[in-house]
């Protein structure tokens, strides 16, 4: 049997005589293993341990693994680099395809009306559509006609101040009159006003004048 042999010498305590008791048994059950056992028993450490005044003999064999132990703290994080410097820009893609013609628009009708007079008024050519004719039945009341297919008591119209064909260009005050006090049922009315300030009562009236142009659109 090839055996490295040392001898140990243990203090006679209750610790080393429970390790003794322990490991007596274990050699002699090794001694009683089969050829296989046996043979991995030629190759281990032998040592001669004093106990009790006693020298013994012992083969030292390696125990079962220990418990994995705790895992250690975790280190500080490191410092955070510096940012990259920023990439070229790309090149600008190729102009997409022109989009498709939109919808025509939804007005029935637009004009702009010039007063001429306190009894007068014009249509400015290339500014209007769908109106056949215009007249100031009397100051500041205007009173348009459609063309076919257009009614003034079912359509709505909105209208503007315009100032480039007014006197003085200055605005004034324009308003619709769904009513149709002064007009033919067929006609769309509408009324220009300015305000007049009456001293006695220190308040604004507004009061129908001529010369005030406006845009009108049937929508």
């Amino acid at each position: 049997m090839q055996m490295s042999r040392r001898t140990i010498f243990l203090p006679a305590t209750l610790a080393v005589v429970g390790t003794m008791t322990v490991a007596a048994p274990a050699l002699a059950g090794a001694a009683a293993q089969p050829k296989g056992h046996a043979a991995r028993a030629r190759h281990c450490n032998a040592v001669t341990v004093l106990s009790h005044g006693r020298r013994v003999r012992a083969c030292l064999l390696r125990g079962p693994r220990g418990f994995t132990g705790v895992t250690g703290l975790r280190g500080k994080t490191g410092a955070t680099g510096k940012t990259g410097k920023t990439g070229a820009t790309g090149k600008t893609g190729p102009q997409g395809p022109a989009g498709t013609t939109g919808a025509a628009g939804s007005a029935k009708a637009y004009a702009v009306v010039q007063p001429t007079s306190e009894s007068a008024a014009n249509l400015i050519a290339g500014q209007t559509a769908n109106f056949t004719g215009v007249s100031e039945v009397k100051p500041g009341t205007y009173c348009l006609a459609p063309a076919a297919g257009i009614n003034p008591a079912a359509d709505t119209a909105t209208v503007a101040p315009e100032v480039s064909y007014s006197s003085g260009s200055a605005p004034g005050i324009v308003a619709l009159n769904a009513q149709r006090s002064d007009c033919p049922a067929s006609d769309f009315e509408v009324q220009t006003y300015v305000q007049v300030y009456e001293a006695k009562t220190e308040t604004l009236t507004p009061t129908l004048k001529s010369g005030y142009a406006f845009t009108i659109l049937v929508a």
